[in-house]
């Protein structure tokens, strides 16, 4: 180091092999503790005395590169290491933190109630008053939905016909009884009679030979 009086810190971090970064933290710390002084333009200067003995006024210094370098390597190398010793420190606190963390999503996870399909069906005000009256007029089904009627059918829930929705197992169950005769509408129920009059102006039923009601649909899966 005698042969680069005026070290700045790329040669500095040259001749100790450490990271460039490392070098300029360190003389930073010196600079702000009194050991070094850097003059623009040149480089790095050590003092001769220790900042708590400094004479005010005084400019007593050595350039880095003049002097023996032991005291200075050993005081870089010293803060480095306490450098290191402090990331490491911090890196082990940022895994605890992350363990945590990930302990506490996994919980909160565990502990939110699950709540099937079938139960949130169930609760449905619209679901149980169809299962209950078996067929509904459109705008009473509109006035106790909670979600657009579409979704209700998409999903099996409901049957529409014409300005009708009907529970659909009321529905297949009462497509089973055709053909039903002319001289058996009487017997049927106001519900059943409501559906007929629906499936007709849907063009789903129809009068056979003025004798018998017949259906152009199968009875369907529920």
């Amino acid at each position: 180091m005698k042969e680069n009086p005026g070290a700045t810190p790329r040669l500095i971090a040259d001749a100790l092999g450490i990271p460039l970064n490392q070098v300029r933290l360190v003389l930073n710390k010196l600079r702000d503790a009194g050991y070094v002084v850097r003059i623009p333009g040149e480089g790095y200067y050590a003092r001769f005395r220790s900042p708590d003995t400094e004479m005010e006024g005084s400019n007593d210094y050595l350039r880095v590169g003049d002097i023996s370098g032991a005291g200075l390597v050993a005081e870089i190398k010293s803060i480095v290491d306490q450098l290191a010793i402090r990331v490491d420190k911090l890196e082990k606190e940022v895994k605890e933190i992350k363990l945590a963390l990930e302990a506490l999503i996994k919980a909160s996870a565990n502990s939110k109630p699950r709540v099937s399909h079938s139960h949130e069906v169930s609760e449905d005000r619209l679901i149980k008053e169809i299962k209950s009256r078996k067929v509904m007029r459109m705008s009473d089904a509109l006035a106790i939905s909670s979600k657009p009627i579409d979704e209700y059918v998409s999903t099996g829930a409901v049957k529409v016909v014409s300005d009708l929705v009907v529970d659909p197992d009321f529905y297949n169950n009462f497509l089973s009884k055709f053909p039903i005769r002319k001289s058996d509408i009487l017997s049927l129920t106001d519900e059943e009679r409501a559906l007929m009059n629906a499936m007709i102006r849907e063009g789903i039923v129809y009068l056979h030979g003025g004798r018998e009601y017949r259906t152009l649909q199968k009875t369907q899966s529920p």
